[in-house]
């Protein structure tokens, strides 16, 4: 059982932080005051703001262990909540791996912004080297092989990354962007609906799956253009 904690005192300590934009600042102050799991019974709060606020927080100062409450939260009825929890898991993942792997890691993500994709491999490979459980490298690395057309190598890492971290909808979907590449389109469709499950405000995955089913209109184009047309 999650421990409540005063919704009011949350809010008049981390909004005005919020608003510094000082992420260290934030980060300090709230972990001097509550645990990150103490935090995740304000995800359910019944007010909106509160519940976004929380979600980003989290990002903050939340670690895997508390990844699933911030998934839950993906589904709440509101869509700023949606996205501050898509938000907080990303920050998660990327801050997963340990002190030695942060740092090719950090490498292989600037490469991979400079379109070095061969380099940024090298650079996550050698993070997992570092760190084996660090999921978000693997991602990333699933992603450079992306880039380059190198369908199953992309699925193969991104594959590790859910076995390390289940909720991973970015992992799952972009597995169903490789299963379409290849052409293999029922693995496709069973990722994109696996993705959607896990966080349904996914408009492109949504239109993925539209097309996939047959309820898109028909054209003259093939599969993978509808897909990513």
């Amino acid at each position: 059982m999650l421990l409540s904690i005063d919704a009011d005192e949350f809010m008049s300590v981390v909004v005005p932080l919020l608003e510094k934009e000082d992420p260290r600042a934030l980060a300090q102050t709230v972990s001097l005051r509550w645990r990150p799991r103490q935090l995740c019974s304000l995800l359910q709060h019944e007010s909106v703001d509160v519940r976004k606020v929380a979600a980003v927080t989290l990002g903050f100062v939340g670690d895997r262990n508390v990844a699933g409450y911030l998934t839950r939260a993906l589904r709440d009825q509101d869509a700023c909540v949606n996205q501050m929890a898509e938000y907080g898991l990303w920050s998660i993942w990327f801050r997963s791996g340990n002190s030695q792997a942060a740092m090719p890691f950090r490498e292989g993500i600037a490469l991979l912004g400079d379109e070095a994709y061969l380099d940024a491999i090298m650079k996550f490979q050698e993070s997992i080297g570092l760190d084996p459980m660090f999921s978000e490298s693997h991602n990333q690395c699933a992603i450079a092989h992306f880039f380059l057309s190198e369908w199953t190598e992309s699925i193969r890492e991104a594959q590790q990354t859910v076995r390390l971290a289940p909720c991973h909808f970015g992992a799952i979907a972009g597995m169903g962007h490789c299963y379409t590449q290849l052409g293999d389109l029922q693995h496709a469709l069973a990722c994109y609906r696996r993705a959607i499950r896990i966080n349904p405000r996914m408009p492109g995955v949504v239109r993925a799956i539209d097309r996939l089913e047959g309820r898109a209109n028909s054209s003259g184009e093939s599969m993978v253009d509808q897909i990513y047309g």
